[in-house]
């Protein structure tokens, strides 16, 4: 008769578990710029992880995310995040777990090794490209030798971006516009591989006899350093995980009226759109290059009065509420991320404002956002340089004050635009004017 009843008399049901966080044995009291960093831990239950800016967290699928507080399941023995190369002398970190917590502020140290993005590799790559892929004028120009220099450079870059871990890379060559060769590698995205995230400069320069100033052959600053950039970002892209697909393009033919991104964006596939794009486009000075205060002789022993060096980051492309939304996302990036300290020497600027002097206008006349990052190094310097035989990386990197001047430059710029391209990887309900009112493409 007892046996029915053993169940009542059986063992006492658990009680609540109790919260124990334990911290690995060697915690670290500093973090590298530039590089991920992991923390252990052992907990009894889920755990959380607040952290300052400057930080953005790795999810389970290798996805940085921007969360501020990040939670974690009993079971996760360690969290990894990536500390940006930014000039916060320290991170704050704190862990809780039910009624026990953990903080740190863990001081920055330089990075010795090469970064995620890093300066110093862009500056390798202009130097390549300005010693090696010279004369890259697009086949469409009526003055010139047809573009075998610049495919010749297309095919060498596709190969490189191939190197660096594309899921597929292609030299564009569409039927109806075969002169269009734009070098684009795609790493496609986990959850939304039909929405792009597309960065991009142009790869053509300004051939011989283009107004106002006669063409170049190196184009430095027009536009090898927005190549460069895009470069720089696709080696590390091109390895990381995103919830949307990764575009890194090399442009063809923007000289001749954005002729190789019009070209994408109309053979874009039914299907897919374009969350957001972001242009470069002369930005070979940058924040934080000192200006020069001392005039400099330029290649052909013209004397050049020294000026400012001003970054501007112009939005465009989205309804007002989400071009709103994406200046406070520059904000973020610039201000609290990067803490970054502008001066009336070098100011960094952002505002919602259309132009359609590069290649973003492609993307944000078809309705999509677009940033477009420009600092040709002031009024003064720009129309030196602009389509002119001296721009050349030589006098560029004399009005960066050396190599070491313009590497930093480089690097403002890569850690921004790496940034922003997580927080709109990152973000819900983020769409361009293609959205309608409705929710519909």
């Amino acid at each position: 008769m007892l046996a029915p009843l053993s169940g009542c008399f059986g063992e006492d049901e658990a009680g609540p578990v109790v919260a124990v966080l334990t911290p690995s044995e060697a915690m670290p009291t500093t973090a590298t710029r530039g590089q991920y960093l992991t923390l252990n831990f052992t907990s009894t239950v889920d755990w959380t992880v607040s952290r300052s800016p400057g930080v953005f967290f790795m999810d389970e699928f290798g996805v940085l995310r921007d969360d501020v507080n990040f939670t974690l399941p009993a079971s996760a023995t360690g969290v990894t995040m990536l500390v940006l190369d930014s000039e916060r002398e320290s991170i704050d970190l704190a862990v809780t777990a039910g009624d026990q917590s953990w903080n740190a502020t863990l001081a920055l140290e330089e990075s010795a090794e090469l970064m995620l993005v890093d300066g110093r590799r862009a500056y390798d790559t202009i130097d390549m490209l300005t010693s090696s892929y010279n004369n890259r004028w697009c086949a469409s120009a009526s003055i010139h030798e047809g573009g075998a220099a610049y495919e010749a450079a297309a095919e060498a870059m596709a190969e490189n971006m191939r190197g660096y871990g594309f899921d597929f890379v292609e030299v564009t060559r569409y039927e109806d516009d075969p002169d269009q060769l734009n070098v684009v590698g795609y790493n496609w995205g986990r959850t939304n591989p039909d929405e792009y995230i597309v960065i991009g400069g142009h790869f053509d320069i300004a051939y011989a006899f283009t107004p106002p100033s006669g063409g170049t052959n190196e184009g430095a600053n027009d536009d090898t350093s927005g190549s460069t950039v895009s470069l720089e970002m696709a080696q590390a892209l091109a390895k990381m995980e995103f919830d949307h697909t990764v575009v890194a393009a090399l442009w063809a033919c923007e000289e001749e009226g954005l002729l190789g991104s019009r070209a994408y964006v109309a053979h874009l596939p039914e299907n897919v759109s374009v969350k957001a794009y972001m242009n470069f486009d002369m930005v070979s000075l940058n924040y934080p290059i000192t200006p020069l205060t001392e005039p400099i002789v330029g290649p052909g022993g013209e004397i050049f009065a020294p000026t400012k060096y001003d970054w501007d980051i112009s939005i465009a492309g989205a309804n007002q509420t989400n071009m709103d939304r994406m200046m406070a996302w520059v904000g973020e990036t610039i201000e609290d991320d990067l803490a970054y300290t502008p001066t009336e020497g070098n100011p960094i600027n952002w505002q919602i404002a259309e132009s359609c002097a590069s290649d973003h206008c492609s993307f944000f006349s078809a309705g999509y956002p677009t940033f477009n990052f420009f600092s040709p190094g002031g009024d003064i310097s720009f129309w030196q340089e602009w389509h002119s035989p001296s721009d050349t990386l030589e006098f560029m990197t004399a009005k960066a004050g050396g190599q070491t001047g313009m590497e930093s430059g480089f690097n403002s710029l890569v850690w921004s635009s790496l940034d922003l391209f997580i927080r709109v990887d990152n973000a819900d309900d983020f769409y361009g004017n293609w959205y309608n009112e409705a929710g519909e493409a």
